[in-house]
């Protein structure tokens, strides 16, 4: 009973002994930052009313009741605002909350189902707190000594007159059951709206950054500072969010979870809380790198350096929303989709000269749906090996499809001795990318670099596609004297057709690889998975291009030039977004929807050099059709 009597009161102290919900006149997304504020309330505040199935203080039941009966109401008010997210009924999520809390069922189970209707609510607004840079430990103990010291005590303690005067009593940080409970996220929520009925008001005179070290250096004071010994070698790796939204309670059942015995359990939380998440050693997310620089371009915005600005933006999808791409995909289809075409649409805008305040906008929007990403990723704690492995598979299969289906068109319409040229170039593109991958992740390649390497081997690759093309014509031509010494393409056409099908191999395999799991080495089982299904389909495509080739006839006016000729399409297409993307290429948008599987990018240069290419094999269809007759 002490135990659920001091983590109510670890709740009532941190949350508030009645959090007020929003006003009607606030906007949507007000409210449903209190809502979630509250629903976190009731997951913590409830065990301090209720055991064993009884009622152990009718006061704070009845509180409860009353608390989720407002929240329905404030969840059926801000509902039409997420129609569109398709978050489903909120007020309904919460009227089981209400059902379980009338049932008097067990803690455990009214925290799962709150927590569910809270994540449900973030998830229609992505709202998503997370410190946009590392905590600062100095600006938070000075924020902490004072704001909080007179209250809580200098060290935590709660031990002051002024505390000895409050009732309910300030919160004593170093109660090892209260501190169990503390998410950094938490006391971040509980610092900015306040907690009503108690002396704690909300200080909104601190900014985002100072609630966030001033939540760090909260969650940190039960745990010793750490002496100057290396990291300790079992130290699991955790990024800046996840720490941030991780209670102990939480961390202790994940080293328990990988073997660490319990008696380490204390030096590592210390190491985590007091040295990890102030320096360098947390893992970095590329989400966080995506947030960091949007917040870069954000300051360029308003100094006017539109350059900078640029850069930055390409920096955050290059380095950020492409290398997570798959991850996010594990856990919400539509919000990837967005962070994509998003980026896609500011960097249209920015060429097109779009007023500061617009593109401001814009960045703001993308840099709530990213910390909306990584938030839920972290709290999601990784998605299981299959769902990565899926993934990554269909990733790879659009980078796969295209390149598998162009060489067995190379290849079927080339000499015999051609084909066999096609097959080994394939099979040593796979080798080749394989080592090109493992090679960017050990030099941490930039995403730069790596996106332009993909680009130009598509370019390359259909510039030599065309040039084995011309080869074949012009053999065309010579074989009409019925030579038999000469057999298909000349020396020169196979070595265009091999080194078009290195290429498009290499950068499909490539290309793959990298936006199936980016450029960081397997560490983990979910991505040892990933990694083994993407391997195994680059052998199915090297398969493929060696069937598909043997039966056709080589014939540049057959199917499988024609198929040739419209795979040339999407795979330039995504060549030329390439070279936008790293800013080497003008960006103007187009009124139309953006398929990227299929090579399809609404800007006037990709839709022209597109039409280029059709208009070329269009226009030497006929003049194919007679050389070949004349053969």
């Amino acid at each position: 009973m002490a135990t659920v009597s001091a983590a109510a009161m670890a709740a009532v102290l941190l949350l508030g002994e009645r959090p007020a919900l929003a006003d009607p006149g606030e906007p949507a997304e007000v409210e449903a930052r209190r809502l979630v504020h509250v629903l976190g309330y009731v997951a913590m505040d409830y065990g301090g009313c209720v055991a064993n199935g009884a009622v152990t203080s009718v006061i704070e039941y009845d509180e409860q009741l009353a608390l989720l009966g407002e929240a329905i109401q404030v969840a059926t008010r801000i509902q039409p605002s997420a129609l569109e997210s398709e978050a489903g009924d909120l007020a309904q999520g919460i009227v089981g909350v209400r059902e379980l809390v009338e049932a008097k069922v067990a803690p455990d189970q009214v925290a799962i189902a709150s927590r569910g209707a809270r994540d449900r609510v973030a998830a229609a607004f992505r709202l998503a707190e997370a410190p946009l840079s590392r905590p600062d430990a100095e600006r938070g103990a000075a924020l902490y000594q004072e704001n909080c010291a007179t209250c809580h005590g200098p060290t935590g303690y709660a031990d002051t007159r002024r505390a000895a005067s409050l009732v309910p009593h300030p919160a004593n940080f170093h109660d090892a059951i209260i501190a169990e409970q503390l998410a950094p996220v938490g006391i971040e929520s509980a610092v900015r709206f306040g907690v009503s009925g108690t002396a704690m008001v909300p200080f909104t005179f601190l900014s985002a950054r100072d609630r966030w070290d001033l939540a760090f250096h909260v969650a940190g004071l039960h745990h010793p500072q750490p002496g100057e010994s290396p990291r300790p070698r079992d130290l699991p790796d955790y990024s800046m969010v996840e720490l941030a939204v991780r209670s102990d309670a939480d961390l202790r059942a994940e080293l328990s979870a990988r073997g660490i015995p319990a008696e380490r359990h204390a030096a590592l939380l210390a190491e985590l809380r007091r040295r990890v998440a102030y320096g360098r050693e947390a893992a970095s997310h590329p989400l966080s790198a995506a947030r960091a620089a949007l917040d870069r371009g954000r300051a360029a915005l308003r100094e006017g350096r539109l350059a900078d600005a640029r850069e930055a933006l390409s920096t955050a999808q290059l380095d950020g929303i492409d290398a997570a791409e798959a991850s996010v995909r594990t856990v919400n289809e539509a919000l990837a989709n967005d962070l994509g075409d998003g980026a896609f649409a500011l960097r249209a805008e920015l060429s097109a000269g779009a007023t500061t305040e617009a593109l401001d906008a814009g960045m703001a929007t993308l840099l709530r749906d990213a910390t909306y990403a990584e938030v839920a990723l972290a709290r999601s704690g990784g998605a299981p090996g299959r769902l990565v492995a899926q993934v990554s598979s269909r990733s790879l299969l659009r980078e796969l499809a295209a390149a598998a289906l162009f060489l067995a068109a190379l290849a079927a319409v080339a000499s015999s001795r051609s084909r066999r040229v096609v097959h080994v170039a394939s099979g040593a593109a796979l080798l080749l990318a394989l080592a090109a991958w493992v090679a960017a992740a050990l030099g941490h390649m930039s995403g730069f670099w790596r996106t332009l390497t993909a680009g130009a081997t598509i370019a390359l690759a259909l510039a030599l596609a065309g040039a084995a093309a011309l080869a074949w014509r012009r053999d065309a031509r010579q074989m009409r004297s019925h030579d038999p010494s000469r057999d298909g393409l000349s020396r020169g056409g196979r070595t265009a057709v091999f080194a078009a099908a290195l290429l498009a191999g290499f950068g499909a395999a490539f290309s793959g690889l990298d936006a199936a799991l980016g450029v960081t080495l397997p560490v983990a089982p979910p991505a040892v998975a990933g990694v083994s299904i993407t391997l195994a389909l680059l052998a199915a495509g090297a398969a493929l291009v060696t069937r598909a080739s043997r039966a056709t006839a080589r014939r540049w006016g057959s199917p499988p030039a024609w198929l040739a000729c419209l795979l040339c399409v999407p795979l330039a297409g995504r060549a030329v977004a390439a070279f936008q993307l790293c800013g080497l290429l003008p960006l103007h948008r187009l009124p139309l929807p953006r398929f990227t599987a299929l090579g399809i990018y609404p800007a006037v240069e990709t839709c022209l050099v597109q039409a280029a290419l059709l208009g070329l094999a269009l226009a030497g269809a006929p003049r194919r059709r007679r050389a070949e007759g004349a053969c």
